[in-house]
């Protein structure tokens, strides 16, 4: 300890020695060694001073730094800083910097660093361009990297990836949003979150746990639940529900599409403005007669219904749903190409199922603005755990395999049906 003591004494008379002045304004020192402010080998001027090496116990001040500079607490760096900074608690520099920044806590920096920025909990820096690892939050006006924060990082414009546990938000992003739950952008290329992404315009992709929110989609938004946007060029993609104005590709939402203008929606129910919703009344082969809504865009459709069979032993009722495809050939004439699927079972909880899955080739004929008419030939699979339901499989078949347990049948059949258009 007293050998310690020593060295420190011998260090802080020696200044006169150690180190050289450039002129008045500007001095420098190979080494600098400093307890904590104004208790240094530079004394009360350590703040005019660039140093080559800076070692402090506490907290050292210095003008520029170009090597290397280590404090036990802080480092306060007025101009600028080169090579590695390291400190326990707080690392600031005024001006610019290149190199390595390690901060228990805080990096601080005024202006531009190039290099690594680390910090247990917050870095931020006006123009950064490499790697940002902040345990809490990062924070730039320009990026050029990878930005990697335990819950935030916040910039201004983004060329490279910022990556985070809960929140990203930057205004012009020209690469990647990662979040663990939010991304926000103003202009993005591609944003990827558990939970929710924000953008006004997106150049590439959008993928969101639950849902994605744009104006204004150059490429696919993917959600688990959700999408939303005004103009897209490209797809929607969506576990329930997609919502736009103008579409120029697909809508893929197995419940519900909503638009102005989609001409490929693919789901259940599409309600598009300039589309086709109509009400129709269909009969096939094994007796089912069903109320199905149709509704969808200038080729593509989907179809909900239900209805009643009257050759069904147990569950007479019976749920359909399917997709469709016109094939527009006049305004008169149009062929319906359809695929559906038919429970005869869906609101009972009995294991003794029925179900009717199939292909069907409709001609339809406008007889009016609001009137139409269809029917054509239909493959089908059905099958039954209900051995009462035997009579309703057709006589004839392609294939079919009756056993003890299980009926299962491939056979040809039809449809017909009168439909109002509105």
């Amino acid at each position: 300890m007293k050998k310690l003591l020593l060295l420190i004494t011998l260090c802080l008379l020696s200044n006169e020695v150690l180190f050289s002045q450039s002129d008045d304004n500007e001095k420098e020192s190979a080494f600098h060694f400093s307890i904590f402010p104004p208790l240094s080998t530079n004394g009360d001027k350590a703040k005019e001073y660039t140093n080559d090496v800076s070692f402090s116990l506490l907290a050292g001040e210095s003008r520029n730094e170009k090597a290397f500079a280590f404090a036990g607490l802080a480092n306060i760096i007025k101009n600028d800083a080169n090579g590695l900074q390291l400190a326990g608690l707080y690392n600031g520099i005024g001006n610019n910097g290149k190199g390595i920044m390690f901060a228990g806590l805080v990096n601080t920096v005024g202006k531009d660093y190039n290099g690594l920025q680390f910090a247990g909990l917050f870095n931020a820096v006006n123009n950064f361009k490499g790697l940002q690892f902040g345990g809490l939050m990062n924070m730039s006006d320009n990026f050029k990297g990878l930005q990697a924060g335990g819950l935030i990082n916040a910039a201004n414009n983004v060329n490279g990836i910022q990556f985070s546990g809960l929140l990203n938000a930057a205004n012009n992003v020209n690469g990647v949003q990662a979040a663990g739950l939010i991304n926000t952008a103003n202009d993005v290329s591609a944003q990827f979150s558990g939970l929710l992404n924000l953008a006004d315009n997106v150049r590439g992709f959008q993928i969101a746990g639950l849902m994605n929110v744009a104006d204004n989609v150059k490429g696919v938004q993917i959600a688990g639940l959700a999408n939303k946007a005004n103009d897209v060029k490209g797809s929607q993609i969506a576990g329930i529900f997609n919502k736009a104005k103008r579409v120029t590709g697909t809508q893929v939402g197995i419940l519900v599409n909503i638009a102005d203008e989609s001409d490929y929606p693919v789901g259940l129910v599409n309600l598009i403005k300039n589309g086709e919703k109509g009400i129709a009344v269909t009969y096939n082969e094994i007796g089912s007669t069903m109320a199905t809504f149709r509704s969808g865009g200038r080729v593509l459709y989907g179809i909900v219904g239900l209805g009643y069979n009257h050759k069904a032993k147990h569950d007479s009722f019976a749920f359909e749903g399917g997709f469709g495809a016109h094939i527009n050939l006049f305004p008169w004439m149009k062929i319906n190409n359809e695929i559906k699927f038919t429970s005869f079972n869906a609101f009972s909880d009995a294991d003794d199922y029925t179900y009717q899955t199939g292909y069907s080739l409709l001609p339809a004929f406008r007889l009016s603005p609001h009137f139409e008419i269809f029917g054509g030939p239909s493959i089908n699979y059905m099958q039954s755990k209900d051995m009462d339901d035997k009579k309703m499989f057709p006589s004839h078949s392609l294939w079919k395999k009756h056993g003890d347990s299980k009926l299962q049948q491939l056979y040809i059949g039809y449809q017909v049906g009168v439909q109002y258009i509105f």
